[in-house]
């Protein structure tokens, strides 16, 4: 314990002091070391859990195929109807978002990351309770905090390596497993020894270990819980996901229906909603989004704290720009074009086309158009609202994918799991149940739910870079434009090595025994 308590203090020292002076014991024979259940709660709290998580990873939606740049008006006739005079031909001042845009090869070395880092912070303030649970003091009547917090713990080391190892490591697969993943450190001391990153097979043992770590402790937890925390159901949730990117369809089931069996977590009827009060950004107010405590299907909230607006949404580029990125709109496999006519989402999830403005000084202008609105961008927290957020919707994806996958033919129980979101996302006149004969064969079905999950979770954590990696790593073209008049059109190849994210300057400079991933240079025609 004594080498764990100089790291407590490094890293957690301004905290302790400002939040929980309490917590702090004295000991004669080393510094001040926590040792009681109640002292490691606010450690995990404050140091354990994601904060800031959408400004330190959302930029990655500008390498997807949800996100293009171009017009920010649908057709000419908006444009030639506005009564704002747009700047045509500009610099687009978008170092950052061209390099990610783009898929620069070396945009590391210009661009801060500071995603890789966070989740290492936080897996850190984990390793330091793992390590404590085995001499942990607590009274009897706390065994079920003690039990609580052991089961959060692990759940979200388990959560922080995911995010790791499926942005900067290979995709899972049986042919991956030996390949390079991610810095495996589950030790409470801070080493800055050469380090060589673990595989993506033995970072995925780890987060296998960590679930049935957490899962076990569940058992004897307490059953205080916000969504603000790590909940049972978050368990059971967070293990589907890991076992649908490891391609376990039995594991996926057998965690989902888990998942579905604790109930409290039912998919929220967007037939129920006042479309009038959703898709209004700014100063139009806006009084519906999914991303709420009140929602029965959000089971986690994060990122409360993260106040930066949406790189998709800086609204004084929106008032004086023509050009800017934005929601895919452009082509069959764009995603707004996914959307089928009643498809509620399309209106609950995304700001809707108006006007704002009118005077001389800020004169009438296309704003927000297609801009993803699944929280306020405003961040009302005290309306109980977050950056990001876990659903229940992708659970029933999840459970849709194993069964698709394992059956042989079309399966019907796959289907079935389909039925039973989409009935709460496709208006009710229109709503027409699937059934078999709606799907050319099995691989057909699979794309749908592929697509599915796209409509469904777009622009939530980094879903969407997440899921192309592990379907195969598809071709994108991304047209960039310098003007109006002149664009250039990067190409992503299928299976680049640019879906492997260059692991950032803050462990290169340092750790010289780790080996970086490659990178490939595109050349926009």
């Amino acid at each position: 314990m004594k080498k764990v308590s100089v790291y407590i203090l490094i890293l957690f020292l301004p905290w302790f002091l400002s939040a929980c002076d309490d917590y702090l014991k004295e000991d004669s024979d080393d510094l001040l070391i926590p040792s009681l259940v109640n002292d490691y709660v606010p450690i995990l709290l404050g140091e354990g859990y994601p904060d800031e998580f959408a400004s330190q990873i959302e930029w990655i939606h500008l390498m997807t195929d949800d996100v293009e740049m171009g017009p920010l008006y649908y057709d000419e006739s908006m444009y030639n109807n506005s009564k704002v005079t747009f700047i045509d031909d500009f610099d687009p001042g978008m170092d950052y978002g061209e390099m990610v845009y783009t898929w620069w090869a070396d945009y590391s070395q210009y661009i801060t990351d500071n995603f890789w880092d966070a989740r290492y912070k936080n897996i850190l303030a984990c390793n330091i309770i793992v390590d404590a649970l085995p001499d942990m003091k607590y009274e009897a009547n706390e065994y079920g905090t003690y039990c609580k917090l052991a089961a959060q713990t692990y759940a979200l080391r388990a959560y922080h390596y995911f995010c790791l190892v499926n942005t900067y490591g290979a995709p899972w697969s049986e042919e991956n497993k030996n390949k390079l993943g991610v810095i495996k450190r589950t030790s409470p001391v801070v080493d800055v020894s050469p380090t060589e990153r673990a595989t993506v097979g033995e970072i995925y043992a780890l987060m296998n270990e960590d679930l049935k770590n957490a899962e076990k402790y569940l058992e004897s937890a307490s059953t205080n819980y916000t969504k603000w925390e790590i909940t049972p159901a978050a368990i059971y949730f967070l293990a589907s996901r890991v076992a649908l990117f490891q391609e376990d369809w039995e594991e996926v089931i057998r965690t989902s229906e888990e998942f579905i069996d604790l109930g409290g977590n039912e998919l929220y009827d967007l037939n129920d909603v006042d479309r009038e009060t959703c898709g209004l950004p700014g100063a139009s107010g806006g009084t519906f989004w999914i991303n709420q405590i009140a929602i029965d299907e959000t089971v986690f909230l994060f990122s409360k704290n993260d106040n930066k607006f949406n790189y998709l949404a800086p609204f004084q580029f929106y008032s004086y720009y023509t050009l800017g990125f934005h929601t895919s709109w452009t082509g069959d496999d764009a995603l707004l074009n996914l959307y089928e006519e009643g498809d509620l989402r399309k209106e609950v999830y995304f700001a809707r086309l108006f006007k704002l403005g009118g005077t001389r000084l800020r004169p009438e202008y296309f704003s927000g158009q297609a801009l993803p609105m699944k929280s306020d961008p405003y961040l009302s927290t005290s309306k109980g609202e977050a950056r990001e957020c876990w659903r229940s919707p992708e659970v029933y994806l999840n459970l849709a994918e194993a069964y698709a996958r394992k059956e042989t033919g079309v399966s019907q129980t796959a289907i079935n799991w389909l039925n039973q979101l989409r009935v709460k996302k496709i208006s009710r006149d229109i709503y027409q149940a699937k059934n078999v004969s709606d799907f050319a064969s099995r691989e057909d079905l699979i794309q749908f739910i592929w697509e599915e999950r796209r409509r469904e979770l777009c622009f939530e954590e980094a879903m969407r870079f997440w899921d192309m990696r592990r379907q195969g790593m598809p071709e994108v073209k991304h047209e960039f434009y310098s003007s109006m008049t002149s664009s250039k059109t990067f190409v992503l190849k299928q299976g680049s090595p640019n879906y492997l994210l260059p692991i950032p300057l803050s462990e290169t400079e340092y750790n010289d025994g780790m080996t970086n991933n490659s990178r490939e240079t595109i050349v926009g025609n």
